[in-house]
This record gives C-alpha cells, structure tokens and sequence, in this order.
C-alpha cells in the first residue's frame, strides 16, 4: 500500500483545510528587543518571554480595513521633476516603513497598535525575501479578489432591473 503525504499530494486542498480550520500558520520565532531596561532584566530571569513565535492567522474584519488603509497610501509613482533614479530611491524609503507596518498589522491582528518589539523584529530579523513573502500571504488572506467578485456579481443582478420584492395584488 502507497501512502503519500497530503501536504506535498495536493498543497491547494491542504491550504483550503488551513483556512477552513482557521489554522495558524508558523512564521518565525523572533528574539523580543525591550525598549525599557528593567523589562529587559525581567526577561533575563526569565519573567517576561525572551522569544516570541509569530503566528500568521485570517484576518479579523477590522484587520482587513486597517490593511487596506495602509495599502492606500503606498506610492507607486514618481515625482515629475525628480531624476529616474532619484525617484525610485524616494519610492523604496517612502514605502519600506508602510510595507513593514503592513505586515506588522497583520501579524499582530488586533485593533491595537502592534508592539514596538515586533518592529524591530521585522527591521532587524527578517531578510527581504522573508519579508516579501510574508507580506504576500497577508494580502493573499486579504481576499480582496472575493470582494470584487461579490460586487460584481451584486453589480449584474442591480443592472437586470429585477425586483426581489414580492407583489401586491389587489382584489378582484
């Protein structure tokens, strides 16, 4: 008998299972950078947690439109009187600390601010391709492509002119 692992068999349905079962998925464990000494030293007695492991879960609905304000305000074009590389160099700084904050709002995943210590996670322990590629499953469980077709598709039944309530008749 032939067993094949379901995982690396069919990764789409393992994904679909993951998203249905609301299943967290592993990032990274990241060393927690305090800000004040004295949590530091608490740490170093090991009070407050030294290592974090970051999970990456679905978006909260009041998540989703945090993301999206972020994402408005990316820049994605140049100023006309700057020099083509000046210009791109003026794209990547303005949208570098957007993209990190992006991705700390969707790791965090709460209506609060995320912690300072996650920043610097992301500034300091990440490498670009990690960053990239996370920031990409954040969009991805976005599911924007979801809501466009949901509006679409409201969009097509308004246009038919069609009436969903029932009737009234008069008497005979």
């Amino acid at each position: 008998m032939i067993t094949e692992n379901t995982e690396s068999a069919n990764p789409v349905g393992q994904e679909i299972v993951d998203t249905i079962s609301d299943r967290k998925q592993f990032v990274k464990k990241v060393k927690i950078n305090y800000a004040k000494k004295w949590h530091t030293l608490l740490s170093f007695l090991f009070i407050l947690p030294r290592f974090k492991k970051l999970y990456l879960t679905d978006p909260f609905p009041g998540t989703v439109y945090r993301l999206l304000g972020a994402l408005i305000d990316l820049r994605t074009t140049k100023d006309p009187q700057d020099t083509e590389e000046l210009g791109l160099y003026k794209i990547i700084q303005t949208n570098i600390p957007l993209l990190i904050n992006f991705i700390a709002m969707g790791l965090h995943n709460k209506s609060s601010e995320p912690p300072r210590w996650l920043y610097h996670a992301l500034n300091n322990q990440f490498s670009a391709k990690e960053l990239e590629s996370l920031s990409f499953d954040i969009y991805r469980r976005l599911d924007v492509e979801t809501f466009f077709g949901i509006t679409a598709s409201l969009r097509k039944v308004q246009d038919l002119n069609l009436s969903l309530e029932p009737e009234v008749r008069g008497d005979s």
